[in-house]
């Protein structure tokens, strides 16, 4: 029996994006890489909403993103708010306090967002040199409205960067850096991408490079944009060893997205979340975050009285079906259903059958 992966990455990868992967490794400085890589980096400005903005590619995983994303733009002591929708909002937090940054934490409770009033309130009262923002929170399942956020920044304090943790969104849903504002963009390869684990892509705006230009000291080596920089415009260069295969594989994936179109990519996502969500509510399970915030790219679903997370997920997984339990605050509380990448609708229709079947047998 083939599992079905549908947890909130890693997703499924379809057998072109395999047979990409598992082609014979070749030099990083050979012209046939080269050329692809050139291609996927070109790909990711589509994604990412970005003419102009920086493309980087690097072997690491979206932590790797995130820690990027700050310590190329902030020195110590520094003046960081962290918007936070659920667990991964909170990681900003830690990274930010390792980097040695004064952090503020704007938190929403579970399932809730922040609205713009609130953010506009911190705002006016103290100078932020960033802002972070988590686009889809993976442990809530909360998507932050950047264009309202953004906006507000832009009214009430324009030299504040802006850095947007992709990582659950990218592919998913529209990312507008340019149109935004938006300073810093990243993502994973292994989420809406639909690429295995591995890779980071990240964009820095022109202001973003400019802050890193004029920090005194830097407190990375591997994630120092300005030793990626002359790789990325011309990858005959070298730094650190590029994940060859893995770009054979996001290249492949992107062209396959690109050639469906991104409109149409992220109307399915919409499609497979309400595919989801109202046969799952009908069973008697609550959707964490309200409709108007709730993510297209995830779900999650507090349980009802007398079902346990473990063996309503272990009963679910011997069906062939494998879906998240919740973390943080959210632990046992709640599963996470992923429906984005590869995912096609007949996936969820299995997946309902099989969670319909484990109700009826164990709990009814």
């Amino acid at each position: 029996m083939k599992e079905l992966l549908l947890i909130p990455g890693p997703t499924p990868v379809s057998d072109d994006v395999l047979k990409a992967l598992s082609q014979n490794t070749i030099s990083h400085t050979d012209d046939r890489f080269v050329e692809v890589f050139i291609k996927a980096l070109n790909k990711m400005k589509l994604f990412f909403g970005t003419r102009d903005g920086q493309i980087f590619i690097i072997a690491g995983s979206g932590t790797l993103g995130m820690e990027m994303s700050l310590t190329n733009i902030l020195e110590e002591n520094e003046n960081l708010l962290v918007v936070s929708h659920g667990y991964f909002g909170d990681r900003f937090v830690e990274i930010g306090e390792t980097l040695g940054l004064n952090v503020d934490v704007l938190k929403s409770k579970a399932g809730m967002h922040i609205d713009s009033s609130s953010l506009e309130d911190y705002l006016a009262k103290k100078k932020y040199k960033a802002v972070t923002f988590t686009h889809v929170d993976t442990s809530t399942g909360v998507m932050t409205n950047m264009e309202e956020m953004s906006k507000i920044i832009k009214e009430v304090s324009p030299d504040t960067l802006i850095v947007l943790d992709g990582v659950c969104a990218t592919g998913g849903v529209p990312e507008k850096m340019d149109e935004w504002g938006v300073d810093v963009v990243f993502t994973g390869s292994q989420k809406a991408i639909a690429v295995p684990p591995g890779l980071t892509m990240l964009a820095f705006s022109a202001r973003a490079v400019s802050a890193r230009k004029k920090m005194e000291k830097m407190r990375t080596y591997y994630g120092d944009i300005l030793r990626w920089m002359p790789v990325m415009e011309n990858p005959y260069k070298h730094f650190a060893t590029p994940a060859v295969n893995m770009i054979f594989a996001l290249e492949k994936s992107l062209d396959g997205i690109l050639g469906q179109g991104l409109d149409k990519y992220y109307e399915k996502h919409k499609m497979l979340a309400t595919l989801a969500r109202s046969p799952i509510k009908a069973f008697g399970f609550n959707s964490l975050a309200d409709d108007d915030i709730a993510a297209p790219t995830l779900s999650v679903f507090i349980y009802p009285p007398g079902i346990d997370d473990a063996g309503f997920r272990s009963l679910l997984k011997e069906k062939g079906v494998i879906v998240a339990g919740g973390i943080g605050e959210l632990k046992g509380k709640c599963f996470r259903m992923g429906h984005m990448g590869s995912i096609a609708a007949e996936d969820i229709l299995h997946a309902l059958k099989c969670i319909e079947q484990v109700i009826k047998e164990k709990y009814m």
